[in-house]
């Protein structure tokens, strides 16, 4: 009996250090920017690249063309009146897109390898974060999305421990599998609901859906080219997103050119880091 409380105890102090661990993917970011309304209305006219400093103090540079078309997609997808999508660029050489919050607001976040990948294209972008602004709008914000994540993370880790102690390794194993699958299931059905609504919000502000097929495109021909690539192999919905645009495309009688590739020599960074 004592020792199923000493485990028991265990477990909770497990539970309390765990709720912080599943915060240990945000530590890989670096630093990051985030884009004011101020940048944007100063910064509209689009005169040269913008310089601004990151959170951490660094200095960042976001190339002209990069910044003219996330304007413009601030600009178009604009569904809820009254209201801009927030944007912040990442320094990392993990993320691709997530959610985070700052000053009690959503920000749409993309890292700098994401934006030197896709920056120059309009439709990539807007098709990238139209689906992150429907997480936003409906509900399913940064400060939701974590409190999600620490759940999942500390229930995997406390029963599949639990069962491993009272019963046996295997069980242990087969619980965390079990609960891995609830969440999937949970994440499919949330991006179902979601995906259409963000490729509607795409072609109500005037953009065609082959900003996914050229984000997939990319993926396959290019996937070894930069870890920025890897979320959009894990994120989940992808697929399902490509399936309603291609559906789109053809029910409407419309094709997609020009795909991206990536130049033989790797990425061309113009935005990021300023080295002093």
């Amino acid at each position: 009996m004592g020792i199923k409380k000493h485990a028991f105890i265990a477990l909770f102090f497990m539970s309390l250090e765990l709720s912080g661990c599943s915060h240990l993917y945000k530590t890989q970011i670096h630093d990051v920017v985030y884009l004011s309304d101020t940048d944007f209305d100063q910064s509209g006219n689009g005169v040269g690249d913008l310089h601004v400093n990151g959170v951490g103090g660094k200095s960042y540079v976001v190339n002209q063309q990069h910044f003219k078309n996330l304007l413009a997609v601030r600009k178009k997808i604009a569904p809820v009146p009254g209201e801009n999508m927030q944007i912040a660029i990442a320094d990392s050489d993990l993320h691709t897109m997530l959610l985070l919050s700052h000053d009690q607001k959503s920000y749409i976040v993309m890292s700098f390898n994401f934006l030197n990948i896709f920056g120059d294209d309009e439709e990539s972008l807007a098709a990238a974060m139209s689906h992150q602004y429907a997480h936003v709008v409906a509900g399913d914000n940064a400060d939701v999305q974590d409190s999600r994540e620490i759940e999942y993370f500390v229930t995997k880790e406390i029963v599949s421990t639990g069962v491993s102690i009272f019963a046996t390794a295997a069980g242990g194993y087969g619980a965390g599998a079990a609960i891995d699958e609830v969440k999937r299931v949970q994440d499919k059905g949330i991006e179902g609901r979601l995906n259409p609504l963000g490729i509607k919000w795409l072609i109500d502000a005037g953009y065609s859906p082959c900003g996914f097929l050229k984000m997939q495109y990319v993926m396959e021909k290019n996937s070894t080219v930069s870890s920025a690539l890897t979320y959009l192999y894990t994120h989940p919905g992808i697929d399902d997103r490509i399936k309603l645009s291609k559906q789109y495309l053809k029910e409407n009688n419309l094709d997609c050119h020009e795909l991206i590739a990536i130049p033989p020599s790797g990425i061309v960074v113009k935005s990021g880091h300023l080295q002093q």
